[in-house]
């Protein structure tokens, strides 16, 4: 049975979609997780009571209440800890394409979220603007839209989830 013209196109989308994030934003987020958990060459501070953020952590998810030396909560706490367990773990299930559709979507909601609580999505500009300067705004609808497909269509053929959906259906072979 051939696979008709849409799921092949569907197919392409989001494979394409996956590997353009695994290109241009995977680096940012490893990077951007790892330089949140203290004591790793990455790290930026020392570390942040007994949890295993580091500082820098917390002056990333919470500039505010850092801002005022306030001690963080301990919702806060869990706050950033969750914000950076999904920097590090959400990204990779996108591009390997596992749980492919939920993780896109989660990390839709995270980028997002960080960017809100940052202050960088209300107070660096307008959309589309020609500034360079005021990328917040931009780089959220950017980030949103290169994941929008897996949200959407989820992770395709080519995925952990694509072959787990073989196995389970015994549709032809695995790879």
């Amino acid at each position: 049975m051939r696979p008709k013209p849409l799921f092949l196109v569907r197919a392409l989308a989001v494979t394409l979609a996956r590997l353009g994030f695994a290109a241009v934003l995977l680096p940012w987020f490893v990077i951007g997780g790892l330089s949140k958990i203290a004591g790793l060459t990455l790290s930026v501070g020392p570390p942040a009571s007994v949890w295993p953020l580091s500082l820098g952590a917390y002056y990333a998810f919470l500039p505010e209440a850092m801002a005022q030396g306030a001690a963080p909560t301990l919702g806060q706490h869990a706050f950033v800890l969750s914000m950076t367990l999904c920097e590090l773990g959400l990204p990779l299930m996108v591009v390997a394409g596992l749980g492919g559709r939920i993780s896109a979507a989660l990390l839709i909601v995270q980028v997002w979220m960080a960017s809100l609580v940052t202050g960088q999505l209300m107070a660096a500009g307008n959309l589309f603007d020609a500034s360079p300067f005021d990328a917040g705004p931009d780089r959220v609808v950017l980030w949103t839209l290169v994941l929008l497909p897996v949200a959407v269509e989820g992770a395709g053929p080519i995925s952990i989830d694509g072959v787990l959906a073989r196995l389970r259906h015994r549709r032809g072979p695995v790879w």
